[in-house]
């Protein structure tokens, strides 16, 4: 499955940027995090974030090295079926981007299908493909390659949902202004 976005994805002027932090490789389910991030025009105009508590069976925490999270961070965070509704209104519609939407999307779709929840976006886009066609010539197409090349002068927490799901929609941004797209 391609997450390549269509030219009008990629000038919509309203748009939602997702991250998952996960807790081990058991799968999607295991997710720990999500940090949404709206943009609208280019800018930041809302957040949505917030930790989950995975199922039992998925709560062994092996990618603390990576996020900083561990069960006690979560345990009290809500779980998917209780966020999936926010998530979905969040969205609202508009197209969504992950930088690696293979994983993302593949988290997503572990979760609702998991707790029988329907907040799957219908739209749902990858910058890091988007950024490899894009951005020839990058000597690599990783989340802060791309967004150094794009916002030298942005700083942020990498792993961490919120602002992994910001920097993806910097990316974006930085490519509705200034990429020239054929819309269809």
């Amino acid at each position: 499955m391609s997450y390549y976005p269509t030219a009008a994805a990629l000038a919509a002027p309203a748009f939602v940027a997702v991250d998952f932090e996960t807790a081990n490789r058991i799968g999607g389910v295991s997710a720990c995090e999500i940090g949404l991030v709206r943009f609208e025009q280019g800018k930041v105009v809302a957040v949505l974030e917030s930790k989950l508590c995975p199922p039992p069976g998925y709560q062994h925490f092996e990618f603390t090295h990576i996020h900083g999270l561990c069960f006690s961070d979560v345990a009290a965070a809500p779980s998917w079926e209780e966020f999936a509704g926010a998530a979905a209104a969040f969205i609202a519609g508009v197209p969504v981007f992950a930088h690696s939407a293979r994983f993302d999307a593949r988290v997503w779709r572990d979760l609702d299908r998991h707790y029988g929840t329907v907040s799957y976006p219908s739209k749902f886009y990858c910058s890091y493909e988007a950024a490899k066609r894009l951005l020839p010539g990058l000597s690599s197409y990783r989340l802060t390659s791309v967004l150094a090349a794009c916002e030298p002068e942005h700083v942020f927490t990498h792993h961490r949902a919120v602002a992994d799901a910001e920097a993806c929609g910097r990316i974006i941004a930085h490519l509705q202004r200034h990429i020239t797209l054929e819309l269809p």
